[in-house]
């Protein structure tokens, strides 16, 4: 059956959406996309429409995609698809990186509306502005609205900022895009050149963020390494955000490229008062330079072991984890091993390994030899097991110590779930709960008892 093809379903009697304002969406990806969604549905919500969860009835769905590999794309579509069988009479929007790449093959498969990346800010008021005459007449196709991105540097729109839980910790969006064009990745086509955010804009959104009650705020984007607004770059905005707004937070940096962790962004987290949380994770995909070359990353594993060292050195407590992508096109044995070496013996404390997965239109998927599937799952297999041996060693190394722990979420047993400043996710018993009247965004000194496994540590609060 060709892909763009769907059974015929029974002619569904439609909902009327004039009283029916309810949407419901379905993200796939990256932590940008989760964010973004948020803030979407914040303004559905202005729009006067009802937000319900992903597997309830809603008149509306919108899917905000990714399309980092081709397994990604097909799950996308086989949700679709699954979704508009068990609800005929919904309608569905599609947005995020695989609608803008590849609007048409969401034509034929019952999506009504197709909206880029570069339109997917303005995407609730495009559809409540054509919902009621389009819901009820599907006779001229979906509509699609796939524009080129602008040359701008600006990112103009201002995506916000959503809740973990209970308004503890919430991310912000600084930047958009990517000009980098690694071999595997074809994410720059779906998202455009990097945009920012101005300095006067990130500084204002972190302050009410703040002010509502945020304590732990993670500075987002697609590369944000590559922050620029009018010759301040990334260090310089933080040391901008942390120099002029007060209150009771910090900041926390997602993925950054290992060659955009400067010397000068390192001495702005180290000297930062503990506004910038001791954790980073790198981008490296990698640590071996024939592979890194291969891929077209910009790094040396040179430069990953001494931004590793040197965080190490400034801040002697703080996390390191990584992005690292096992059976990538002409990565022989000797390599694997090569790259295992160095990340078992650098102060990286955790990682997210990923297979390998061919993605049609980018030249990694054309590289000779690629490795077999079973070679791929062996090596995850491996280095899984390492990160996890590095993850607990991380923790154990903390028994016995003071760290401070932000409360997040009690549990169905009365205890309480927090994470600290470097990363490490904590479990409080009921009883310290109870006895010292904890409460969700509460900052509490912990001492770190036990490490059982590599997912959380057992603690008690600090006498």
């Amino acid at each position: 059956m060709p892909e763009t093809s769907v059974e015929k379903e029974s002619t569904p009697v439609f909902l009327n959406p004039m009283v029916e304002k309810t949407v419901a969406f379905v993200t796939l990806g990256c932590k940008a996309n989760a964010l973004e969604s948020a803030a979407l549905a914040e303004r559905f919500k202005d729009l006067g429409w009802q937000l319900n969860g992903e597997n309830e009835s809603a008149s509306l769905y919108v899917f905000n995609t990714c399309t980092v590999t081709e397994k990604a794309d097909a799950e996308a579509r086989r949700l679709i698809r699954k979704l508009k069988r068990q609800n005929p009479a919904s309608r569905i929007a599609v947005t995020g990186c695989y609608a803008q790449v590849a609007p048409l093959v969401f034509k034929d498969i019952g999506v009504d509306f197709i909206i880029g990346n570069n339109l997917k800010d303005t995407l609730p008021d495009i559809v409540a502005t054509q919902f009621a005459n389009y819901y009820a007449d599907l006779n001229d196709g979906p509509l699609i609205m796939v524009d080129e991105f602008e040359k701008s540097r600006e990112l103009v729109s201002r995506v916000g900022s959503f809740a973990g839980i209970a308004r503890t910790r919430g991310s912000i969006k600084i930047q958009d895009g990517c000009d980098y064009k690694c071999t595997y990745c074809i994410i720059w086509k779906g998202r455009g050149p990097s945009r920012c955010l101005s300095v006067d804009a990130v500084t204002q959104q972190i302050r009410h963020m703040v002010e509502e009650g945020f304590k732990d705020i993670t500075i987002t984007g697609i590369n944000i390494g590559q922050y620029q607004h009018e010759g301040v770059n990334l260090a310089g905005l933080l040391r901008h955000v942390y120099s002029n707004v007060d209150g009771d937070y910090q900041l926390r940096l997602s993925s950054l490229d290992p060659l955009e962790v400067t010397d000068e962004l390192m001495n702005a987290m180290a000297e930062s008062g503990g506004k910038i949380a001791p954790h980073v994770h790198l981008s490296s995909q990698s640590a071996e330079d024939g592979v890194l070359k291969a891929m077209a990353r910009r790094h040396h594993v040179k430069d990953l072991i001494y931004v590793c060292e040197r965080l190490q050195e400034l801040m002697p407590t703080i996390a390191i984890g990584s992005d690292m992508i096992v059976g990538f096109p002409t990565e022989s044995d000797d390599a694997f091993e090569a790259g295992y070496q160095v990340i078992e013996q650098i102060p990286m404390h955790y990682l997210h390994v990923f297979r390998y997965s061919p993605r049609a239109g980018t030249p990694a998927a054309e590289m000779r030899p690629q490795v077999q599937e079973s070679v791929r799952k062996a090596r995850a297999t491996r280095l899984i097991a390492l990160a996890d041996a590095k993850k607990r060693a991380f923790y154990e190394q903390f028994v016995g110590q003071t760290l401070s722990m932000l409360c997040e979420n009690i549990k169905d047993d009365g205890s309480m779930e927090g994470i600290t400043e470097n990363y490490i996710r904590v479990r409080l018993p009921a009883e310290d709960v109870e006895n010292h009247e904890l409460s969700p965004n509460q900052r509490v000194s912990v001492r770190i008892k036990a490490c059982e496994t590599s997912d959380f540590v057992e603690a008690v609060v600090a006498p």
